[in-house]
């Protein structure tokens, strides 16, 4: 009976946890370049059957006891739809291409489009990091009039300044989740990447979000479906549990 309230509410917590990576995901719906995330949960039986694989790791953790919880999260690559918004400080990526930029954190990868400029006339995103020419540095683009072809080169009034420094990563899942939007890349996942060869740029341009919100609010509803059948078994626990203790074990 006491495993049975564990179980229930392990499958509680997991599914508080799944439901925090949906409601981002539809928080970041109008986020351009966005990608969501995927929530992995994994039950009693996956985590008992590969134990026994390895009987040695078989611990007191892993013991019989039911239940589930959210492994991991992963992140959905597919590609956004891109809209024309005609903005010059606009550009979206077609292909598997991230834009390098300088964090104070050091480099960081953002499908995000959305530019500006900065204080010092520099290209930069939307949060100030400035986005990285293929020779390491800033791109100036304050003499305005700002185009971008297809290759991420980019001119200023005419004139060529720089280009985009794009990377592709032979498995971009080996990419880390850090916020505003930006990827960390590790050391080995920096050694299996290249200057990007399929990714074209398309200037005044904005790739949207990935998600799907009708697809997100439906298993935010199932997620809490399933959270309130956990809930009513844990109350069926504790009313059998109280039974048990004001009738059975009440003295003759």
């Amino acid at each position: 009976m006491i495993q049975g309230l564990y179980a229930a509410a392990s499958g509680m917590l997991g599914m508080e946890r799944r439901q925090d990576v949906v409601a981002n995901n539809i928080a970041n719906a109008a986020t351009p370049g966005f990608r969501r995330q995927v929530a992995v949960n994994e039950g009693f039986n996956e985590i008992l059957l590969r134990s026994m694989r390895h009987p040695f790791r078989l611990d007191a953790e892993r013991a019989p006891g039911g239940g589930q919880k959210l492994v991991e999260t992963f992140t959905d690559v597919q590609s956004g739809n891109v809209v024309v918004t005609e903005d010059p400080l606009n550009l979206a990526l077609q292909g598997p291409g991230f834009i390098v930029v300088d964090t104070p954190n050091g480099e960081r990868f953002t499908r995000n489009g959305k530019l500006a400029v900065d204080a010092n006339g520099l290209l930069s995103t939307a949060d100030g990091f400035q986005v990285q020419g293929v020779n390491g540095g800033g791109i100036d683009v304050s003499g305005g009039n700002i185009t971008i072809d297809q290759d991420g080169n980019v001119y200023s009034q005419g004139l060529f300044v720089s280009q985009i420094r794009l990377l592709e990563f032979e498995d971009p899942h080996m990419l880390t989740r850090t916020g505003a939007n930006l990827y960390e890349a590790s050391d080995e996942a920096m050694r299996r990447s290249a200057q990007a060869m399929d990714t074209r740029v398309l200037h005044k341009s904005l790739e949207l979000s990935n998600v799907q919100v009708p697809a997100e609010m439906i298993q935010m509803m199932l997620g809490a479906r399933v959270y309130a059948a956990n809930q009513k078994v844990i109350n069926a626990i504790d009313e059998s549990v109280a039974s048990l203790i004001n009738e059975v074990a009440m003295p003759a």
